[in-house]
């Protein structure tokens, strides 16, 4: 299952080229009655992939009707029929994040190796940490780790005071896979 919570600006419909017919608010409206069966019948599947995907809202507005204990128990009840529930949130801490962050098992910081980039992790890194969010299930992982930008890579590990579990090479495999709406691993899987 892929659930996008950036709910003002969510892309991943478009990423996949989808064209969902609920969303997110759409789903949260309903759960007081809902049963696992019930929401997995209203997320659309990614053809290519099997992948279950619950978009965010069309519209911005709509963010404001989702509440940080309807995604938490959203996230429970996806975890009950899928084996893996990913959940793209935005780069905030807000009611809904900081609900989303709590039900993970396993939470991933992608950063870019730019300096503002960096910075906005190591903050992020220190707010988990004041709200006791177990290092454990921290996981970091360096986007475009081989750009020539004058920053290394092994410093930007002792910066942060976290190694990343994966250095993800850039590619232009990964531009034109969201122009076109297929995922890189299926488009170009050797890449």
């Amino acid at each position: 299952v892929l659930i996008d919570a950036h709910l003002q600006f969510g892309d991943v419909a478009v990423m996949l080229k989808l064209q969902a017919q609920h969303t997110v608010v759409d789903v949260v409206t309903q759960l007081d009655h809902a049963d696992p069966e019930m929401i997995r019948s209203l997320m659309t599947v990614h053809e290519p992939s099997g992948m279950l995907v619950l978009p965010a809202p069309v519209e911005p507005t709509f963010a404001d009707q989702v509440s940080g204990e309807q995604m938490a128990k959203l996230v429970e009840l996806c975890k009950s029929f899928a084996g893996h529930v990913v959940i793209d949130t935005p780069a905030i801490f807000n009611e809904v994040v900081l609900s989303i962050i709590e039900a993970s098992d396993d939470i991933v910081l992608v950063a870019g190796l730019d300096i503002p980039n960096i910075k906005n992790v190591k903050i992020g890194l220190s707010t988990l940490a004041l709200l006791d969010i177990p290092t454990e299930k921290l996981h970091l992982i360096l986007n475009r780790a081989d750009s020539k930008v004058k920053l290394d890579v092994a410093e930007v590990e002792r910066t942060l005071r976290v190694a990343a579990v994966a250095h993800i090479p850039s590619d232009v495999v990964v531009p034109i896979s969201v122009n076109k709406g297929s995922p890189v691993v299926l488009s170009a899987p050797r890449s």
